[in-house]
């Protein structure tokens, strides 16, 4: 605390204020750099959050090819034994399909026994019938070699045995029956366990299951298979049951595929909303307007000013922070430079043809779609309908438009990145931004500036203060001179 003006009168601390608002000049401006710098950065976290999700969440989804599937399979006759569903190469022949044996997976099981009856899974492996606390027991399955001690409890066996991948194996303990069970992860094959050199085998009770293939009758002709789910001419069958009634007749399915247009259009629809709600941002955000004389607020400029007038004008100054910015104005380009390329490629499937337009120039390049000729361009071309989108199902190197759309969206996140450190793939707007971006040097300088500023402007305060506490004592021994020398002439007279 500091007590001033008493020989002076002056009133040293608004004095002293007067002479550092000057000072604080070139510290605020610094303060309203560093600000401005962040809300950019803030900014441009927005902005990448809708191009991360329009990316990654979007158009990953839009080039799968289940997700414009233009194929629907009807399924009749015995619905329970078969169901199946179309891919997009489906060649549409007719299918009779009888199943005579679903196939299953082979394997062990044993019936795992105490003493006193049925194991649990908490029993050890020495506590069984035949076992011994003091043995180690091994077992071999698909030439992965398992070891196990007496003191193992069935429980780690099994989550032993699970874990281990190159196995290519499932073990599973029912607590209820007490049987342990080594299955083969995969229809129709073997598993190999090698029993005869393994001593973990003997502390069940246990029997070989021979695992075989699915038999199935397509148009007359017998077919075997390894696994229950297949692929015939582009549809994709699951074998659920045998194919007999309640009164053991046999009861076949057939299956039938037609042109749907309804994946197309559903996804083609968003995909439009979706680009132009991105699209309307970027405009808005490269032509918002920029106030200039709307500089960000200084604390002393913010206790002179209700909440109500400091939340309007920082709307203002944080309005048109990316006007014009070159990273938006690039992927607003090479978006519409995508849909463009596709607007009219000479051949006979375009976008054009498809019922999708621009709209006018002031609009920003805002598509348009018409469902209707979409609908029909789907019927009567659907493999060129999908190559348009999702490119050559036969050739990687001819990309649809999600594609080539997918990677210039990568590049302008790349862009973000390096200057403001946001996430490639994050559409969190609350993430931390990585610190090896340009943004953040900045944002490092401003701090080492103001730090020096500050410092200075400390300095020079106290230089003041000391100043005048230096002329408040020369005025009060002034004053006590003045006060000794008339009291002198006083007495003397």
């Amino acid at each position: 605390m500091r007590i001033s003006g008493l020989a002076s009168g002056i009133d040293t601390d608004s004095m002293v204020k007067a002479l550092m608002t000057a000072a604080k000049t070139p510290l605020n401006t610094l303060n309203q750099k560093k600000q401005i710098v962040e809300w950019q950065r803030e900014s441009y976290r927005e902005v990448n959050s809708k191009l991360v999700d329009f990316r990654n969440n979007k158009l990953s989804n839009y080039r799968l090819a289940q997700t414009m599937n233009t194929q629907t399979a009807v399924v009749s006759g015995n619905t329970n034994a078969v169901t199946a569903v179309a891919k997009n190469n489906a060649n549409g022949i007719s299918m009779n399909v009888v199943v005579e044996r679903l196939a299953t997976k082979s394997g062990i099981e044993g019936e795992l026994k105490t003493s006193t009856g049925v194991a649990n899974s908490k029993t050890t492996l020495g506590s069984l019938e035949s076992g011994n606390s003091s043995s180690t027991y091994t077992i071999e399955i698909n030439q992965q070699k398992f070891e196990f001690s007496g003191t193992d409890t069935i429980a780690s066996v099994v989550s032993k045995i699970n874990g281990n991948k190159d196995a290519k194996a499932t073990a599973i303990f029912d607590e209820v029956t007490g049987r342990l069970s080594i299955t083969s992860s995969e229809f129709g094959k073997g598993i190999s366990v090698d029993s005869d050199s393994s001593n973990f085998m003997k502390l069940t009770h246990s029997t070989e299951v021979k695992g075989q293939k699915a038999l199935v009758k397509i148009n007359g002709v017998d077919k075997e298979y390894d696994s229950n789910t297949v692929e015939v001419n582009g549809v994709q069958l699951t074998f659920n049951g045998i194919s007999k009634d309640s009164t053991g007749s046999i009861n076949p399915t057939v299956i039938t595929t037609e042109v749907n247009s309804s994946n197309v259009l559903d996804t083609v629809k968003a995909f439009i909303q979706q680009y132009n709600d991105l699209l309307s941002l970027l405009n808005s955000k490269t032509s918002e307007e920029k106030y200039r004389t709307f500089q960000p607020l200084t604390d002393d400029q913010k206790e002179a000013m209700s909440e109500d007038d400091i939340e309007k004008w920082t709307e203002k100054a944080k309005s048109g922070l990316l006007k014009n910015d070159d990273i938006l104005k690039s992927t607003v380009s090479s978006m519409r430079s995508v849909i463009t390329e596709y607007l009219g490629t000479g051949s006979s499937v375009s976008l054009g043809s498809l019922g999708i337009t621009t709209g006018t120039y002031s609009e920003g390049g805002k598509l348009y779609l018409d469902e209707a000729k979409l609908k029909a361009a789907v019927l009567s071309n659907p493999e060129g309908v999908l190559q348009l989108f999702q490119g050559s199902a036969v050739d990687s190197s001819d990309k649809g438009l999600f594609d080539k759309m997918y990677d210039k969206l990568g590049d302008s996140l790349d862009k973000l990145a390096t200057k403001a450190g946001t996430s490639k793939y994050s559409a969190d707007v609350t993430a931390a931004f990585n610190t090896t971006n340009t943004m953040y040097k900045t944002l490092k300088d401003y701090d080492k500036r103001i730090s020096a500023m500050t410092t200075k402007l400390n300095n020079l305060e106290e230089r003041y203060y000391n100043q005048f506490t230096a002329m408040e004592k020369a005025l009060s021994q002034l004053n006590n001179q003045s006060n000794s020398l008339a009291n002198l002439f006083s007495s003397g007279s």
